[in-house]
């Protein structure tokens, strides 16, 4: 009984250890948005930008409603990116070439500290592999994700079970043969 459970755990360490594998060049590249519209506040270094936005840096692509990138005392570098939609999606590709697919009613992503956080109705899934929860977040330079549940629904983890290569199965035929 204890093997099953041994297994369950190891499996969802191999989960999250994908998710800290981003592109390590995505966070050095410029930060390209689209949309339908903008507004500058210089007073307050905000822009707020809406309908059909469109966010890239380097691998990364957050598709939202509306978008706030808000730079705390005008330092360059350090911007928060709040992300709303219903819901608002990121990608990123892996260093392993993998897709990482989110989403969220918001997404906050915190450029300087390399900090996600992922709120209402959250999702991170790859290659099948899933976390859903109300919050998860995603500390970057720590590699540690963290999935939080509220008092409406738990923590889910789905965890697609491994495929044998093909030459293990080649090797097995001739095997027989």
């Amino acid at each position: 009984m204890k093997r099953p459970l041994v297994k369950a755990l190891a499996g969802a360490m191999l989960l999250l250890s994908h998710y800290s594998l981003a592109l390590s060049s995505d966070t050095e590249q410029p930060i390209y948005i689209e949309s339908e519209s903008q507004h500058l506040d210089m007073a307050t270094n905000t822009v707020t930008f809406t309908q059909n936005v469109v966010l890239t840096q380097g691998s990364i692509k957050i598709l939202a409603d509306k978008l706030i990138v808000i730079r705390p005392e005008g330092q360059e570098g350090d911007e928060i990116i709040e992300a709303y939609g219903k819901p608002a999606t990121f990608e990123q590709t892996m260093d392993d070439g993998k897709e990482i697919h989110g989403e969220a009613n918001k997404l906050r992503y915190e450029v300087g500290n390399e900090f996600l956080k992922m709120s209402t109705n959250a999702m991170l899934e790859q290659s099948g592999n899933q976390v859903e929860g109300n919050v998860i977040t995603y500390e970057i330079d720590k590699q540690q994700l963290v999935a939080e549940s509220d008092s409406t629904k738990r923590v889910t983890t789905i965890l697609q079970p491994s495929t044998k290569s093909s030459s293990s199965q080649d090797a097995s035929t001739s095997d027989e043969q």
